[in-house]
C-alpha cells in the first residue's frame, strides 16, 4: 500500500505539479540531482542525441550547450512546457516530442546515442528497450542513469535512501535488474559506479551491436 502512494505521488510529481520537480529534486537530494544526471554526458557518442523522458529540460539544455542536436521526448505535457519555456529563457531550441517510448514516431537509426535518466516505470517495459534499440544506429549507446543514493551518514540521508527504495526498489540489486532488461544480444552491457564525497550513482552504458 506504501509502495502504491508513494508511486501515485510521483505520478501528480511528473503531471500537474511538475512546476515542483527541480525544486524537490534538488531537495531530496542534497543538491544531487543535476550531478547525477550529468553522469552520463562522458558517454555520449556522435551528435545525434534522443533524451527519454526530458524531465523539465535540464539535462536536455546541457545537451545543446555541449552541441549535440538533441531532442527531447515526455509523455508528460506539463514537463515539456516548462522544458518549452526554460529553451526560450537560455535563447535555444531543441525539438520536443509528446510520445510514449514504447512507440517512438522516428525512423530506425535515427539516434547515434539516447540518454535515459531516472526513467519512471519505462525501464520496467521491455517493449522500451526494443523501442530504443530500433531508433539506434549500429554501434550507438543508450547511457541510463538511475539507482542514486546519498551515502547514509545521518538520518535525513538513511530516510530518503529508504524512500527511493521503496518507490523503486525490487528486490533485486539495480546492475543485476539493468542487464536482465537488456539481455537481448542486440545490447553489448558496461555498468559503473559513479560516487563522490555525498552520493552514489550508477551508469550503465548499453552499446547496440553491428546488425544488418
Amino acid at each position: 500500500m506504501l509502495r502504491i502512494l508513494l508511486r501515485f505521488a510521483f505520478h501528480l510529481f511528473y503531471n500537474p505539479f511538475a512546476f515542483t520537480y527541480d525544486w524537490v529534486s534538488a531537495l531530496v537530494s542534497r543538491g544531487q540531482w543535476r550531478i547525477w544526471t550529468r553522469a552520463s554526458l562522458p558517454h555520449v557518442v556522435g551528435t545525434r542525441v534522443l533524451e527519454v523522458p526530458s524531465g523539465t529540460g535540464n539535462l536536455l539544455l546541457d545537451l545543446r550547450a555541449a552541441g549535440y542536436r538533441a531532442v527531447g521526448v515526455d509523455l508528460s505535457a506539463a514537463m515539456l512546457n516548462i522544458t518549452r519555456a526554460k529553451l526560450c529563457r537560455h535563447a535555444t531550441t531543441a525539438p520536443l516530442v509528446r510520445a510514449r517510448v514504447q512507440a517512438l514516431p522516428f525512423p530506425a537509426a535515427t539516434f547515434d546515442s539516447i540518454t535515459m535518466t531516472f526513467p519512471p516505470g519505462l525501464a520496467h517495459d521491455p517493449r522500451a528497450f526494443a523501442e530504443l534499440a530500433r531508433v539506434l544506429v549500429n554501434n550507438g549507446r543508450l547511457i541510463w542513469v538511475d539507482a542514486a543514493r546519498l551515502l547514509p551518514r545521518d538520518a535525513w540521508s538513511r530516510f530518503l535512501n529508504w524512500s527511493l527504495n521503496v518507490v523503486g526498489g525490487n528486490g533485486v540489486p539495480f546492475e543485476t535488474f539493468a542487464r536482465a532488461m537488456l539481455a537481448d544480444p542486440v545490447w553489448q552491457v558496461q555498468v559503473q559506479r559513479v560516487v563522490n564525497e555525498t552520493s552514489v550513482v550508477m551508469v550503465v552504458i548499453a552499446t547496440r551491436r553491428e546488425t544488418q
